[in-house]
């Protein structure tokens, strides 16, 4: 695809602007925030369309009558929809037979984990077809953990997460 093409895509998926075409890209060199990585996961779970990450979904009084609501999806189309359905195949993968096995749940899920140099960070983030999430690990001070992986606790600890999150929801295929 070439580098271009890859740091474009970085930028429409909402990774920062800081990222350069060299060829270390490749290898995750670029720094980036688990919130910026959960949202870009969320344009998986979209099937390629944008959406902008929330934090509250409604406001109510005492009563429980709804005084506000989140409206709107920002559903622009940011990457083709048949490579997002190539690329989640791959990392429901993960889950099924590769590194993220710890993360399998009880319904379709896809996802990834990641350990950067000397298990300073280990994450996991993932999808169904109702909830991305994103678990990450690591010292404060940037230290090394001692055997810590993507694959290990942060896998488990997603699952646990979405176990519940997912409590009396059916469940449903990716797409």
């Amino acid at each position: 695809t070439g580098l271009a093409k890859v740091v474009d895509m970085v930028r429409r998926l909402g990774l920062g602007d800081d990222f350069k075409a060299e060829a270390s890209l490749a290898l995750g060199t670029g720094e980036v925030t688990l919130l910026d990585l959960a949202s870009a996961y969320a344009v998986l779970a979209n099937g390629g369309r944008r959406a902008w990450p929330f934090v509250i979904d409604r406001v109510t009084d005492a009563e429980g009558r709804v005084l506000w609501r989140r409206t709107g999806t920002g559903a622009e189309r940011i990457a083709d929809a048949g490579a997002v359905r190539t690329l989640t195949r791959m990392m429901a993968g993960v889950i099924e037979h590769g590194t993220g096995r710890a993360a399998r749940l009880d319904r379709d899920a896809a996802g990834k984990t990641g350990t950067t140099q000397n298990s300073r960070d280990a994450w996991f983030l993932g999808f169904t077809a109702d909830l991305v999430a994103g678990v990450w690990m690591g010292n404060d001070d940037a230290t090394p953990m001692k055997n810590v992986t993507g694959g290990g606790p942060p896998a488990r600890l997603w699952r646990d997460f979405m176990v519940e999150a997912h409590e009396g929801l059916p469940p449903r295929p990716l797409f």
